[in-house]
């Protein structure tokens, strides 16, 4: 059978019976041309989660070591003598993410050759250089594409040797885009402000500047009572670096110098690293470590952020020079699924980079970092009250088609286990229930269709189209029904708003330290682990919610779950303030 490793369909050889590498492939807006051709689709190798979890623990030792490696390759290559924290602030989010979808495709391409079914491909044969990413956010942007993917699996199935391919060169039906957030227009009053609040930060002289807070999803009023309180002048928002864009130099990649791989998919690292690698901190490096020095003060005692520390380079360049020079990195939790995940790329990375990580309640075991705080983002929710005559809100998860790092969520084609499990629940929860049920669907195109395929689903439900941001969607409804393991849970909590969850626990693998919160959870009618008991719960309290939601058993269980991982408090400027100050 001919392989096809992507959705593009410039890259299926249609005349023969197709092997799809996986469900990303069917696009279901094309459903009409693929389900007419004769075809079987691989299974996905993130179905067996014991394999997947160690998959993990193995990505992150090749993350240490290939860390190690490029400090001193990118140290030579530059003339700098940075620390391996230096280049773990600046590079590591890119080398995570790369090393973690890299071996994802490599386990699909694996796949494919065991199954013994494959006869021939198309690949690229040579790597195209409107493949190299400029920046960490461009490349994430990337990796959710079709034919940034493509040229991965080309590349691995060249690297491997065990699958028979022809080059299919055509770079007019190869595109890379979009550039991710950095690039995106943003105009109107907002950004005017912003842009105004920016230019006043630079007027104050690095004196004052003892703590420098970006991106922290503080809310400006909460800040500048925190910085006042701790007799600093308010300063909110810092001017956004400009990227540096640069041309390719190949002669300055082959200086890249990496160690000899302890089998076939390391080998493949070490030889995409150097083309991979974006552009930022190889050829425009020392350039954007120039503009970021100039943008930000200079000697600060602490550094807080919540989330510059992954796409905004300006702030990682200098933020890691002036933690090599003594400052102090605070990380604080901006989400959720956060200390609460068997396994998570992004709570380790922000734990391994920073001096003190702020938590929203919870610890580790035998991590000083981890400080308990209490979410001030978390508070600016409470007052959103539930109308009692409302429709009930529905708020399933959507991840790409393509997995673009790890953490223990149902990613990738899994996403389409989801919805069946979603189709269980309203085929299970009673007409009147169903009637008020509305959905609210993420609105990106990059996953799998949700719209389309709810609006094929013989259980018909309703599908939000307005614009309403989530919190005023929560005030004009009576309850929650959340579907997922994330942020959404958290604020409807913290706002003690009548909520209900369901996902299945075989996908949303919990910690051995959550699972008695999550446990309390279940015992009080709150959690569910399948749609027909979910669907159950709703018929019996759908009418009056807050009656339920009031209860006794309830509220403890609700309280005790806050209290570990949604935790505020009408005194949390002083926790902060006492916080900081011992830092500084």
């Amino acid at each position: 059978m001919f392989l096809a490793t992507t959705a593009n369909q410039n890259f299926w050889k249609s005349d023969e019976p197709i092997l799809f590498l996986g469900e990303w492939c069917r696009v279901y807006n094309q459903k009409h041309i693929w389900s007419r051709l004769e075809h079987e689709v691989l299974p996905y190798h993130g179905m067996d989660r014991e394999a997947l979890y160690k998959d993990y623990k193995y990505a992150m030792d090749i993350y240490e070591r290939t860390l190690a490696q490029l400090t001193d390759s990118l140290n030579a290559l530059h003339g700098s003598n940075c620390s391996v924290r230096y280049w773990r602030i600046v590079l590591g989010p890119w080398l995570i993410y790369f090393i973690q979808i890299l071996l994802d495709r490599y386990r699909s391409i694996s796949i494919a050759i065991d199954s013994g079914k494959v006869t021939n491909t198309w690949i690229t044969a040579e790597f195209p250089e409107e493949c190299l990413s400029n920046d960490f956010d461009e490349f994430r942007a990337r990796s959710f594409q079709d034919d940034y993917n493509y040229c991965l699996y080309s590349q691995i199935i060249k690297s491997s040797g065990a699958i028979p391919w022809e080059t299919r060169i055509n770079p007019e039906v190869l595109t890379f885009e979009p550039k991710g957030a950095s690039a995106r227009h943003r105009e109107g009053l907002k950004w005017v402000l912003i842009r105004l609040l920016s230019a006043y930060s630079r007027l104050i002289p690095d004196s004052l500047q003892k703590m420098v807070v970006h991106q922290s999803y503080i809310k400006p009023m909460d800040l500048t009572r925190l910085q006042l309180s701790m007799r600093m002048p308010p300063c909110f928002y810092w001017p956004e670096v400009e990227t540096v864009s640069s041309k390719v130099d190949w002669k300055m990649r082959q200086k890249i110098k990496l160690g000899q791989g302890e089998n076939r998919f390391e080998a493949i690292l070490k030889e995409c690293i150097p083309l991979h690698i974006p552009k930022i901190y190889v050829e425009g490096y020392l350039r954007m470590a120039q503009r970021a020095m100039e943008t930000f003060p200079k000697n600060p005692k602490v550094i807080l952020t919540s989330i510059a520390y992954k796409l905004d380079e300006g702030f990682k360049f200098w933020a890691a020079d002036q933690v090599d020079r003594g400052a102090k990195l605070v990380v604080t939790q901006h989400g959720g699924h956060v200390g609460d995940g068997l396994w998570s790329t992004d709570d380790d990375h922000e734990i391994n980079i920073a001096d003190r990580y702020f938590t929203w309640g919870w610890t580790r075991e035998k991590e000083i970092k981890t400080v308990p705080m209490s979410s001030s983002m978390l508070r600016s929710g409470k007052d959103c009250v539930p109308d009692p005559t409302g429709p009930i809100l529905c708020v399933p998860c959507s991840f790409p088609r393509y997995p673009y790092h790890m953490y223990s969520v149902p990613q990738g084609p899994l996403l389409l286990e989801m919805i069946k499990f979603q189709e269980r629940f309203f085929k299970s929860v009673s007409p009147q229930a169903h009637d008020l049920i509305v959905m609210r669907l993420f609105s990106s195109n990059l996953y799998w269709d949700e719209k389309l395929r709810w609006g094929d689903s013989d259980v018909s439900p309703e599908i939000y189209k307005g614009n309403k941001l989530y919190h005023g969607h929560l005030a004009a409804s009576r309850l929650c029904v959340c579907f997922y393991n994330g942020t959404p849970l958290l604020e409807t909590f913290a706002a003690n708003y009548p909520t209900i969850l369901c996902w299945d626990p075989k996908y949303t693998e919990l910690n051995e330290l959550a699972q008695p919160y999550f446990n309390l959870l279940r015992e009080a009618g709150i959690l569910h682990d399948t749609p027909e008991i979910l669907a159950s719960k709703l018929n019996e309290i759908y009418e009056d919610p807050m009656l339920w939601w009031m209860s006794a058993e309830v509220q403890y269980a609700k309280n005790k779950f806050c209290e570990r991982f949604a935790r505020t408090s009408d005194n949390w400027l002083t926790q902060w303030k006492e916080e900081l100050l011992r830092l500084i």
